[in-house]
Parts: structure tokens; sequence; C-alpha cells
């Protein structure tokens, strides 16, 4: 019995040993991060190095249980200001998937962060897009106002939504009518694609047209002006609409409640997408249309 306790005790003050190392070593990171953060934020790149060459001095008299603290460390040691700025972001990222913390207060926290866009890789830039287009997102969120005397558009039914609500002053998605051989098919059902993607082809195959055409801004010309564009075949699958987000608001204070709808024309290419907004409003019974809104 006494070789038994003993086995335990043993045991347990081997446990409470590995977790006072890991949390040695999680506030030996912690504290690395935070100079390098905080000299990159400064754009202190002699300070950066200076804080790196010391780490890597004492690198060999640390001894790290958690491979992937030491792992972490080296690469932000080994691009400059490049990868301290990444990982700012990433850490950032990864705030907005707890649902428990203020989206609004997260944005506000960011966006005060001088970040350096030129110091990013594809990667980088594309997740600091998307927190800036979810950013803008829950800042509308918070700003439309949440009431108004008038709320027909809560009879539009979310799950046979015209495609064609998906336009702005940046977009436009028009199927015509009259091209249409499968009308009982051919809608957006809101509530499923709420943060998922639905591609070209199947809205093509849904609505049993020959084309899919949009009108969008060029974003090699810089002009005001939509231009038609009809999507090849093989690219139908390689591009799609992404619904981010949608809720109820009275975008522009009129005393009628709209559908506001954020959407990102997107697909399978390195660039991250810019995230829109659609507004449809209803001045009268079963009556629906766009509100020209401007973002």
């Amino acid at each position: 019995m006494k070789k038994f306790v003993g086995i335990i005790l043993v045991s347990l003050l081997c446990f409470n040993f590995s977790i006072a190392v890991e949390n040695e070593e999680l506030k030996l990171f912690q504290d690395y991060k935070e100079r390098l953060f905080e000299s990159a934020i400064k754009e202190d790149l002699k300070q950066v190095e200076k804080i790196c060459t010391y780490y890597k001095s004492e690198k060999e008299k640390i001894i790290f249980e958690d491979e992937y603290q030491e792992m972490r460390l080296d690469w932000l040691c080994e691009g400059g200001l490049s990868h301290i700025f990444n990982m700012i972001t990433y850490e950032y990222n990864d705030k907005f998937l707890d649902e428990s913390l203020s989206h609004i207060d997260v944005c506000n926290e960011y966006k005060k962060i001088p970040l350096d866009e030129s110091q990013y890789d594809q990667m980088g830039i594309n997740t600091h897009m998307g927190i800036m287009n979810h950013c803008e997102t829950v800042e509308l969120r918070a700003s439309f106002k949440q009431d108004a005397k008038h709320n027909l558009i809560k009879d539009l039914d979310l799950e046979t939504l015209n495609f064609n609500f998906l336009s702005n002053k940046f977009y436009s998605l028009t199927i015509s009518e009259n091209e249409i051989t499968k009308k009982s098919s051919c809608h957006l059902n809101l509530k499923k694609k709420k943060k998922k993607r639905l591609n070209y082809l199947k809205i093509k195959q849904r609505c049993g047209v020959k084309n899919i055409t949009y009108r969008a801004k060029n974003s090699w010309k810089d002009d005001k002006k939509l231009h038609e564009i009809t999507i090849r075949d093989n690219d139908l699958e390689k591009s799609w609409i992404f619904i981010t987000d949608y809720f109820y608001a009275d975008a522009n204070e009129d005393d009628y409640m709209d559908l506001v709808i954020r959407f990102k024309n997107d697909g399978s290419y390195s660039m991250a997408a810019q995230t829109m907004t659609t507004i449809v409003t209803a001045l009268k019974k079963n009556e629906y249309e766009n509100i020209n809104y401007s973002e």
C-alpha cells in the first residue's frame, strides 16, 4: 500500500513539474513574441534583429518541451518584419472565432494597429482583407437602425431568393427571365448558403440557362463603369458567390426595414475578394427592389 501511495506521489510530482515547465516555456514564448510585436508595429527593424540575435544566442540554453513554441519563435525571427506582421494578423483572425468576445471591440483594437500591408505575404494579406471585410460587416450591423415603422420585407422568402437581388453599384448578376428553363429551382436559399459558397456552374444548372453573365467593375481600369463578363464554361466551377452574412435593418432610415446581404464574387485565384453589400427593400406589400446603396 505504501509503495502504491509512493508511486502516486511521484507521478503527481512529475505531472506538476511538467506543468511548471510548460508554463515557463509559454511565459518565455509570450515575452519574446510581445517584444517582437511591439518593435514590428514601431517598424523598428534594428530592435527586432537585436531581440532575435539575443534569442538565438540563448536558444541552446532553452529546452523546449513543446517544439511548436520553438518553431514559432524561429519563424518570427526568420522574416524580418514580414513574419511578425503576418502572425499579428493570424492571432487577431483567431479572436473572431471566439463568439464570447465583442467583435466590434476586437475590430477597433485591430484597426488601431499601424500595420504595413507591404510586409505581408499573399496568405497574410488575404487574411488581413478577410478581417477588414468582417469588421465592415460588424460595423454595418452596429451602425444601421435596427427597427422601423414598416416591416414588409419580412414576407420575402429567404429560401427562394431571386439571384438578381445580388446587385449593387459594383456588381450585378442578371439572369433574364426569358432564358430560364428551370424556374422552380432558379433561386438562392439564403438560409442554407450563409457562410457557404455557390459556384456559377450550379447556378447555371439550377436555372437551366446557356450562359452566366454578370456586370462588374474592371479592376484594371480606373472608371466607375460596370463591364459585362460572361464566364467561360471551364471557369464556372472555379468562380462562385459567397454569402458571408445577412440581417434586417433600416439601412437608409426611411422607416422601412430592409434585408442587408453581405457577399463576395469570389473564385480560386490567389487574391482575396472584397465583400460587397446589397440591400433589398419593400415599400409596398410583395413588391421588392434593390436600394442603390453606396458603401
